[in-house]
């Protein structure tokens, strides 16, 4: 063994050993702000601070949603898309409504194990270009929705396609992460459904990369429009 070698060797034993007396990670509470009851000043600030990232923001009554989506798709020239399941969805009957009477396509998300059917799938998913789902939450300080994955809540309606298009109702929006996050632990249904779930994606305006050279370009590795629609 050379000096070098050994001397690097040593260096990381000595790390290790040091590492297993290091003190445990404080826990971190967050301190919710004080909830603002000003319910038209959180869609002010939730559809301002989406704005400024590129995001949009729309309302609708619930009863006008289904053609609304209909004509986001038209406008886009899409005939198929993928969506959350009907239950996660704010709008009642509103996949029936773009299949029976718009004729457009529902495409199933969920992906078979074995091949060659699963490569089939993807190559089918893969050219959706208009995801609709519903959200956990939407925050206002930051323009941002959540949304949790799970069952009947396909990840990709959300991050594979080119326009994700997100309903969520008044009761869902909140002031902050921190607001959302203080009334949620408290309700043990919503815990359990968390705690099942695969993950919780937090999103902010369409996807954006940069590259070294500081380079920017938006909707490569996510969305590159996110249209987030408020149910009346």
């Amino acid at each position: 063994m050379t000096d070098s070698r050994s001397r690097i060797l040593a260096s990381l034993r000595r790390s290790l050993a040091a590492a297993r007396h290091l003190p445990e990670a404080p826990s971190v509470t967050l301190t919710p702000q004080l909830p603002i009851t000003n319910h038209p000043l959180l869609i002010e600030k939730f559809a301002n601070e989406l704005r400024s990232l590129s995001g949009a923001f729309l309302i609708a009554p619930r009863a006008d949603v289904p053609t609304l989506v209909a004509r986001l798709m038209r406008e886009r020239n899409a005939t198929s898309l993928l969506a959350w399941d009907q239950p996660h969805l704010p709008v009642p009957g509103l996949l029936d409504y773009l299949r029976d009477e718009e004729g457009l396509i529902v495409v199933d998300t969920n992906l078979p194990h074995a091949e060659p059917a699963r490569s089939a799938r993807l190559a089918e998913v893969e050219k959706v270009t208009i995801g609709l789902t519903g959200a956990d939450a939407a925050l206002a300080d930051t323009g941002t929705l959540a949304l949790r994955a799970g069952p009947g809540r396909p990840r990709l309606a959300s991050l594979s396609v080119r326009t994700h298009i997100a309903l969520f109702t008044a009761n869902q929006l909140y002031a902050s992460w921190a607001a959302w996050w203080e009334q949620m632990s408290d309700k043990s249904e919503w815990v359990r459904a968390a705690s099942r779930s695969s993950s919780v994606t937090l999103i902010s305006g369409p996807s954006r990369t940069a590259d070294i050279e500081m380079t920017l370009t938006v909707g490569v590795h996510g969305p590159g429009e996110v249209i987030a629609v408020l149910c009346g």
